[in-house]
């Protein structure tokens, strides 16, 4: 493909890509990192296991069955990688993430090539939508996905904290924060229904099949999740999810969901401090949180945990008719 004086392909990622891909994440996602971290050890060892002979051999069956659960694109300039994107397969929706162009390269198309072939590949998988996220302030980014007819259906903050001055997780007033079990799954996913945007559980196609630990990481470990669930006389009112790498990277807590009920009890506030917990117990010095800004109750508390505002996204979604 020739874009004005430029010549790149966009092809599938290959194995021998890796130092490219660990020399071009850094460039292109300075202000991400400054909130999330980066171990590039981590990048390498994941590629590797999805690259050896068992990655290979379990995601050429799936591919064969139609179920391939992640394609990832890259630029190719000059012999090197200069750009990527990556799509997973989130049911009815494809998700679109790691859109990134070295500096050198870009306002030469290269972008906009990636993201064809990308929103090319979920139409062709049956897809009822794409959806993606992006930093509020990247302007160039947001105005190209609007031509390719993204729209924004949410905003975003980034809140994140250190860990060493963490309260320890306690139950309080009745209610018993613990991990979640096979058991918990239809009660939490009610709770989810009930408490969400239904316009949000739509695009993001949620169903129970969220709710369980994906195949891929369950084989591959690519990263070490915790379900928590707070309950009160016999009954859930909350749940979150604590997940993290390495202590390179920030852990994460989110699908923070508690009930009316619960929220009368501080349970927002218990959830927050046992996932914490959980991320601290493993090295991790910082912890971060998503919150959609039409959460205004779950802002606060996290305010009052001593979370601090560090980066604001947009969701975008493209709908297919």
């Amino acid at each position: 493909m020739i874009e004005g004086k430029t010549t790149f392909l966009i092809r599938d990622f290959r194995k021998s890509d890796l130092d490219d891909l660990l020399r071009l994440l850094p460039e292109c996602f300075a202000e991400e990192f400054e909130v999330s971290g980066f171990d590039p050890v981590h990048t390498r060892d994941m590629v590797n296991r999805a690259f050896g002979r068992t990655g290979r051999l379990f995601l050429g069956l799936l591919r064969l069955c139609g179920r391939e659960p992640m394609k990832f694109f890259v630029a190719e300039a000059e012999g090197k990688v200069v750009g990527t994107t990556i799509i997973d397969d989130r049911g009815k929706a494809g998700s679109i993430s790691a859109v990134m162009v070295h500096p050198d390269h870009r306002r030469k198309g290269i972008a906009t090539r990636l993201m064809a072939n990308a929103l090319g590949y979920i139409r062709e998988r049956k897809k009822a939508r794409a959806v993606l996220n992006v930093a509020s302030t990247n302007t160039p980014a947001i105005d190209m996905y609007v031509k390719l007819g993204f729209r924004a259906f949410e905003h975003a903050v980034y809140f994140v904290r250190e860990t060493d001055c963490l309260c320890a997780p306690q139950d309080t007033g009745g209610v018993h924060i613990r991990p979640f079990q096979k058991d918990d799954l239809d009660a939490v996913y009610r709770l989810i229904r009930a408490s969400e945007d239904p316009a949000r559980l739509r695009i993001f196609d949620f169903g129970k099949k969220n709710l369980r630990t994906p195949f891929l990481q369950r084989l591959f470990r690519f990263s070490t999740e915790k379900k928590i669930v707070a309950a009160f006389d016999g009954r859930i009112v909350g749940y979150a999810e604590a997940s993290y790498t390495t202590p390179k990277e920030v852990g994460r807590i989110g699908f923070i969901h508690v009930n009316p009920e619960g929220k009368s009890l501080g349970v927002e506030k218990m959830l927050i401090n046992a996932a914490s917990n959980e991320i601290e117990k493993a090295g991790v010095r910082k912890i971060r949180i998503i919150v959609p800004t039409t959460r205004q109750e779950l802002t606060e508390t996290v305010k009052n945990l001593g979370f601090r505002e560090t980066l604001m996204i947009d969701g975008m979604v493209a709908e297919f008719p």
